[in-house]
């Protein structure tokens, strides 16, 4: 994976712009950085699994109602989460956390807490003004354990020179986008061919794209089964 310093000095080489005040880094930083922006759309349209991954576990306790999203989200995407408990003899109680289809039921579970000895917890998304955006676990009672939250993240924004960029594949198009950008405010004649050149670069990303997607038959589940093989009693 190639750092913004090593993107932008790629960029600086090959348009001899090392004298070169009209452009300055700053400009190549950000067109870099629109560039990242534009495949990470593309990337979420056709493949969005490209960018699913695991949080670290986060540690829930009794009574806890709120969860934090993960920082890196891309629009509060949750894919699954499973919650984990482990008890005495290493035994592990696991269970889906699967999303409330029905907000009435999931606060009828909070009028009957008491009913519940370590429920099997549901969630929902919540976005108030007091507490902004979180997950939100029903019923409010909750119990003590792990939550492991599978979700789509955002492609990583490059801002130091050491950060690397995250969609490596996909480097070429974002250093010919640099490139056009670069010509465009210089005036200068090159853009059409180096815009020519972006173009055919954006296609080739969305062919890779569509040949990583599974077709609708062939459909690629997670591995759980590390927590399947480890369910006890609930």
């Amino acid at each position: 994976m190639s750092t913004l310093k090593e993107i932008r000095d790629h960029v600086i080489d090959d348009l001899d712009l090392q004298e070169e005040t009209f452009v300055t880094e700053a400009d190549l930083d950000r067109w870099i950085n629109e560039a990242i922006a534009d495949a990470e759309s593309e990337i979420h349209t056709l493949y969005e699994d490209y960018f699913l991954v695991e949080a670290d576990p986060v540690t829930i306790t009794l009574g806890q109602q709120f969860v934090d999203y993960p920082a890196d989200i891309y629009a509060n995407k949750i894919r699954k989460i499973i919650y984990t408990q482990s008890g005495a003899g290493n035994d592990t109680s696991a269970h889906e956390v699967k999303r409330v289809k029905n907000l009435v039921s999931a606060k009828e579970r909070d009028l009957f807490v008491n009913d519940a000895v370590n429920p099997i917890l549901e969630w929902s998304p919540s976005n108030s003004a007091a507490n902004g955006r979180k997950i939100r676990l029903y019923p409010s009672n909750g119990r003590d354990g792990l939550l492991h939250i599978y979700y789509i993240r955002n492609a990583k924004r490059l801002s130091l020179d050491a950060d690397e960029c995250d969609i490596d594949e996909f480097e070429r198009y974002i250093t010919q986008y640099t490139k056009t950008q670069a010509y465009l405010k210089d005036g200068d004649p090159r853009a059409a061919d180096s815009a020519g050149l972006e173009a055919k670069f954006k296609n080739d990303m969305t062919l890779t794209l569509s040949d990583m997607a599974p077709d609708n038959n062939d459909e690629v589940d997670m591995d759980l089964s590390h927590y399947e093989d480890s369910v006890g009693g609930l």
